[in-house]
């Protein structure tokens, strides 16, 4: 059977249903997403399959017409008004998520446009740190899901991130992930039967890479798992890098989650390491048949069209007000005599370890030299740590008793003597342009380091120094579980939390927001890599930030002169950085390598093999143009960049002025037919409406909101106001509770919720009857309909509203857009009383005949329209495709080629099985462009209402 339309209405076991989704079944017939319209299964989702469900889609011919008693006829324009709102958009035009609770700038509209003009919403957003890619995914998302696309959702982030991205999906734009953290996965696990799929409990869900990672049951679970959009936070940890196993498992966990839904989002700062194998690899998670494996020779017509990078550079003028550019401040300590003595010993010391190394690791005297540089207690912990297993391996190894005299130097080091402690306490206390007022809660500061020894020192040395109790300093690790870090970043953005301190390793410069609360940073130790600069930065300087962000680097003035180079090619990378964020925007285009261990590798080098500061900093010089090996590729930058796309808006037409009051009205209009057990209050002027859940819509939330989601006292209040909303959203970081004010717009599930109330307000098969105030002649009536064409995948292509004007004698007179209705008919403009006058159903019955007959040509001519560009558009899909599967098997002959010996045989069943596989993939890739571009026969018409003058 012809699978129904998205939004038709069917009847199954004796039910009617609301058809919110169709899809095709391997084995035949298709799966059916309904949602329960008559009395005993309303609100309930289910899924049927054809092939065992008889299905009968209603005839929009046996529509029964009758008449509204309510009002001006509200009913009726409500009803309209929850149709309206469950036809999806088909456009490539914004029109939702632009509205979410944030003051969206142009620059972050534009990854959606450019997303939703491809025929797979598959996307990476490359835009730099600060720059807000969680709200461009949030808007991206919104769209989806208004477009029926987004109904299962897995977002996969650091453990770090998983609170924070999962309270702004949800405050800003009504996206409801439930967090299965440690905790959270232990629920599921107590509430679901020992065998079956956690990822299958919740529609919507968030969770951690490593989670994900470490746990093998969980690859089984994915592998029997779909969802409508996936979308991976820090994408960078998952590209392809040629080492390290933990980042191979990442990978590869990756590539499987990108082959478990339609939609995939990938969101990074840092997209790649500079080798064209790596960015590829986050290009074929997009878009498998794009670039053929290990091909390297890519170009920008290749790959453009499925990624987004801005520096902050690119988008200034937009972001002036909202991104203050940051100070930067080099503070120098004199070292204690003790420290001078330590860096001496080290200096000198020649270690037989060194001399036997192999492979690309750093010297252990630079090692050690990295530590110091860092703290002595984390000097003395990787000397103490490299001693035991030199005594294990060999109680007489000659580099013992070096090792030892370094040993005993670093110890001769008391707190007191630890001079960049000493010189951060005083900048803090007496410095005026670094003054720390403690008891200032709008006032936090962040300090960085590397090593976990260093950031126990500072947790208890610098907090003494400092005069503040243990609560008001919090540390951060990744050896934390996950649910502590998330409590610990939430904690230090509250303006009432007693935190005033926190001291992190780089676990905590990964995505992580800090700045609402700081705008003081403080680098204990000096990264040795910039792209750790650029992470550990933008954490307090980014978009939003509201306070001029200040930037510390804290250093050694060691007399010895081997180390004073080393530390003024530290100081060498802090003016790369500060270069970078004033004039190019990634620091990582200075050294090229793009990735922090070959970074740290490379510092390493110059100062084990003393080369000169000044040749260092030479070798350090941006491209021409400052283009990195991306932007280079893409030809962007310079004076001859395009201008940017703008992305286009498209507010839907409604039959209320706003959302608060389609809402007001809907909830006053469904008490007074005693059709919402629900409390509810409304605030006109401040734009809320306030609801206490009955049973129905309690056990309705309770299915969509994950427990913290919902508040204690179970009044949810909903606000119209974005501006009032973002101010709740500040509020809550004060608070355990999530904001006091939820956004009122379509996406809220209490708002579609009341969607559905409205829409089954109107019994089976029927359309209601109303009188407007002008614009319909004597004896004339509109037929308001609602057509459905979609796609052979159940999709909607074409959504059209329009009337056909049918006279008394049944003639059809021509047919108006539901825009022209408005405007000629003033509908949901201008209100009619009710008088309660009879109307004549059965004259007004003849009338549905034609006015479906001529909806039905007009549907036939819009389906020629749309099918003839959808034609030329499949056509260069599919010509694409043979284009992209030669190169895919050309690519496979050089991979292969090989003359006679005994590995011919193995080589040839390899490359016949790529081979399979090759064609395999771009079959399917094939199906499913042919199944989205191609429509359905038929239109699937619905009698929406039917209009007549107010004198009838």
């Amino acid at each position: 059977m012809q699978a129904p339309a998205p939004g038709a209405r069917v009847l199954i076991r004796d039910e009617e249903w609301l058809v919110r989704g169709a899809n095709q079944c391997d084995l035949g017939g298709h799966e059916l997403e309904c949602l329960g319209v008559s009395e005993t299964v309303r609100h309930r989702e289910a899924l049927f399959l054809t092939e065992i469900d008889e299905v009968k889609v209603l005839d929009p011919r046996d529509t029964e017409l009758v008449s509204d008693d309510s009002p001006a006829y509200l009913g009726s324009r409500l009803y309209l008004e929850a149709r309206l709102r469950q036809s999806v958009p088909t456009g490539t035009e914004l029109a939702l998520g632009h509205r979410g609770a944030m003051d969206a700038l142009p620059f972050q509209l534009l990854p959606t446009h450019q997303a939703l003009e491809q025929v797979r919403p598959r996307f990476l957003i490359a835009d730099s740190v600060g720059l807000g890619k969680t709200l461009e995914a949030g808007i991206l998302l919104s769209e989806l899901m208004r477009r029926g696309k987004g109904r299962r959702i897995l977002v996969v982030t650091t453990k770090s991130m998983m609170r924070q991205f999962q309270k702004e999906l949800w405050s800003r734009f009504s996206i409801p992930l439930t967090r299965l953290d440690s905790a959270g996965i232990q629920r599921i696990r107590r509430q679901l039967p020992a065998n079956h799929n956690p990822f299958l409990y919740h529609d919507k869900t968030i969770i951690s890479v490593d989670t994900l990672k470490k746990d093998s049951e969980y690859r089984h679970y994915l592998e029997s798992a779909f969802w409508d959009i996936i979308v991976i936070d820090e994408a960078h940890n998952v590209s392809f890098k040629g080492s390290s196993a933990g980042r191979s498992k990442r990978g590869k966990l990756a590539t499987l989650l990108a082959q478990r839904s339609d939609a995939l989002v990938l969101l990074t700062a840092t997209p790649h390491n500079g080798r064209p194998e790596s960015f590829a690899s986050l290009m074929r998670m997009l878009d498998p048949t794009v670039l053929p494996p290990r091909k390297t020779d890519y170009t920008k017509d290749d790959i453009a069209h499925l990624f987004v990078r801005r520096f902050k550079a690119d988008v200034r003028e937009e972001i002036r007000q909202h991104f203050p550019e940051r100070q930067v401040f080099r503070f120098k300590a004199r070292p204690s005599a003790a420290e001078e003595h330590a860096f001496a010993t080290l200096a000198d010391l020649d270690l037989h370890i060194d001399a036997d190394r192999r492979g690309a690791d750093m010297l252990f005297r630079t090692t050690l030299e990295k530590a110091l540089l860092s703290s002595p207690a984390a000097c003395a912990q990787t000397v103490r740590e490299r001693m035991s297993r030199l005594e294990k391996r060999d109680p007489a190894h000659p580099d013992l008793p070096a090792l030892q005299g370094l040993r005993d130097a670093i110890e001769a080091i008391t707190p007191e003597a630890v001079s960049k402690l000493t010189e951060l306490v005083q900048r803090l206390q007496a410095d005026p342009s670094w003054r720390w007022d403690k008891a200032d809660a709008s006032d936090r500061l962040v300090v960085f380091t590397e090593r976990i020894e260093t950031l126990k020192f500072l947790q208890t040395h610098l907090a003494a120094k400092l005069g503040l109790p243990d609560k008001a300093v919090a540390v951060l690790h990744g050896q934390l579980p996950d649910t502590q870090i998330q409590q610990t970043v939430e904690e230090f953005g509250k303006t009432h939390s007693p935190l005033r301190l926190l001291i992190a390793s780089d676990v905590a410069s990964e995505g992580i927001n800090l700045h609402f609360q700081s705008h003081r940073l403080v680098h204990f130790d000096i990264p040795w890599s910039l792209m750790v600069f650029q992470q550990r930065n933008g954490r307090v300087d980014r978009y939003g930030q509201a306070k001029t962000p200040l930037i510390a680097y804290l250093f050694n003035e060691v007399a010895h002169p081997r180390i004073k180079g080393d530390l003024r090619i530290l100081e060498i990378l802090t003016e790369k950085d500060e270069q970078a964020a004033k004039n190019i925007g990634d620091p990582s285009i200075f050294m090229g390598l793009y990735d922090e261990d070959e970074e740290t590798r490379r510092v390493a080098q110059a100062i084990e093999s003393g080369e000169q500061a000044d040749h260092f900093d030479a070798s350090l010089q941006a491209p021409e143009g400052g283009l990195d090996w991306l932007d280079a590729l893409m030809g962007t930058g310079g004076s001859d960049a395009p201008v940017p796309v703008q992305a286009r808006t498209d507010e839907p037409l409604s039959l209320f002025p706003s959302d608060f009051d389609y809402l007001q009205h809907a909830i006053e209009h469904l008490h007074r037919a005693k059709a919402l057990p629900t409390r509810a209050q409304v605030d006109v002027p401040g734009r809320t409406i306030a609801l206490q859940p009955g049973e129905d819509l309690h056990r309705y939330l309770s299915g969509q909101l994950a427990q913290e989601m919902r508040p204690d006292d179970h009044r949810y209040v909903l606000c119209a106001d974005r501006q009032a909303v973002q101010q709740a959203i500040a509020r809550a970081r004060d608070g355990d509770a999530w904001p006091d004010l939820q956004l009122l717009w379509p996406l809220h599930p209490i708002a579609q919720w009341l969607d559905y109330r409205l829409l089954a307000q109107i019994g089976r098969q029927k359309a209601p009857v109303l009188r407007v105030a002008r614009g319909i002649g004597n004896g004339d009536a509109l037929v308001l309909i609602a057509a459905v064409i979609p796609n052979r995948r159940g999709q909607p292509m074409i959504n059209d509203w329009f009337a056909v004007c049918v006279d008394a004698s049944g003639k059809e007179r021509g047919v108006l857009t539901l825009a022209e209705v408005v405007q000629v008919t003033g509908l949901g403009r201008d209100e009619v009383p009710n008088a309660g006058k009879p109307i004549d159903a059965v004259d007004l019955q003849r009338r549905l005949a034609p006015a479906l007959a001529a909806a039905d040509q007009r549907m036939r001519d819009e389906h020629k329209r749309f099918s003839q560009d959808a034609k030329r558009r499949s056509s260069d899909e599919l010509s694409r495709l043979d284009t992209l599967r030669q190169q895919h098997l050309q690519q496979l002959e050089l991979d292969f080629r090989g003359g006679e010996d005994a590995l011919a045989q193995l080589r040839e069943r390899k490359k016949e099985q790529q081979a399979r596989d090759t064609e395999q993939l771009f079959h399917s890739y094939r199906e499913w462009v042919s199944r989205t571009l191609e429509l359905d026969a038929r239109a699937q018409l619905t009698v929406a209402a039917v209009l007549i003058g107010k004198d009838a």
